[in-house]
């Protein structure tokens, strides 16, 4: 089967491109940050607007069916700012757990009484890749390229927070409205991204690719490069087997994205092996 001549592959190969492009990057942000779980928690936030908009019946309006989302993950954003600010002892990844685990609740919840309930509750977690309108994904990919490119004018602060906080705090760097802007940046890509693939999906090209850059070589930009080959890829592939096998898309792709970073691991744990000793 040529599945490049499949209309809905090639739209959603398109639309997982997309989502590799700005995920492969502040997953690299988020990996060396250390708040792994945060774009899961957020794209969960994003999932309780979802649910609130289809109890509303606002789901099919697509202005409220976007800021209700949107609305709930910069409440996300705001609290993790807030939180690794304040001081406390507890690490911050175990409130993005809470905050995680609270708002997956929260939809399960509000979807209870729903008709419709089990149907939104799929497309959380598998997504629509295939089904996706094209002009959408213009509209993303458009919404992405400001994103990067306000990220690519304030990467100067955002690499500094990233790397070292504190140091960052003692240079004068306000680090709750840096991190605010971070996550509600951050927020609104994660937002986008809930709408076409899935929750875990999201959160799949969000961490793989940069551990895997990461993996590859301690040098930032070579790391983003490895991270984005290998997310492009892992797209390609998911894609290819979820045409092959009447897979659904989301979660062949997330499942591709394992088994690369796993190869490369071999891989990579060969080279060291043969590093030291050589001949």
């Amino acid at each position: 089967m040529d599945a490049f001549a499949l209309p809905f592959f090639r739209t959603a190969l398109a639309a997982s491109l997309v989502l590799a492009g700005i995920h492969a990057y502040l997953g690299f942000h988020v990996v060396r940050r250390g708040v792994i779980f945060v774009d899961l928690a957020l794209a969960q936030m994003a999932a309780v607007g979802v649910a609130l908009a289809v109890v509303l019946g606002l789901h099919e309006n697509p202005v409220a069916s976007y800021l209700l989302p949107l609305g709930m993950t910069l409440v996300g954003a705001a609290s993790f700012a807030w939180l690794r600010g304040s001081g406390r002892d507890v690490p911050l990844e175990a409130f993005i757990g809470i905050v995680f685990a609270t708002a997956q609740a929260a939809v399960f919840l509000v979807l209870e009484k729903t008709p419709s309930g089990p149907e939104h509750l799929k497309e959380t977690l598998v997504g629509t890749l295939f089904t996706v309108d094209p002009s959408h994904i213009a509209r993303t990919a458009v919404l992405y390229a400001a994103i990067g490119a306000i990220h690519f004018l304030l990467r100067k602060p955002f690499f500094e927070i990233t790397n070292d906080a504190e140091r960052a705090r003692t240079r004068g760097r306000r680090l709750f409205v840096w991190d605010f802007l971070f996550y509600g940046l951050f927020g609104v890509v994660v937002t986008s991204s809930v709408q076409i693939a899935s929750v875990l999906l999201v959160f799949g090209l969000l961490v793989i690719p940069a551990v895997a850059g990461l993996l590859a070589s301690a040098s930032v930009g070579k790391a983003l490069a490895v991270g984005w080959s290998f997310g492009f890829l892992a797209c390609v592939l998911g894609l290819f087997g979820s045409v092959q096998f009447d897979w659904p898309a989301a979660p062949t792709i997330l499942v591709s994205l394992s088994l690369l970073l796993a190869v490369l691991g071999g891989i990579l744990r060969i080279r060291k092996g043969l590093g030291r000793h050589p001949g």
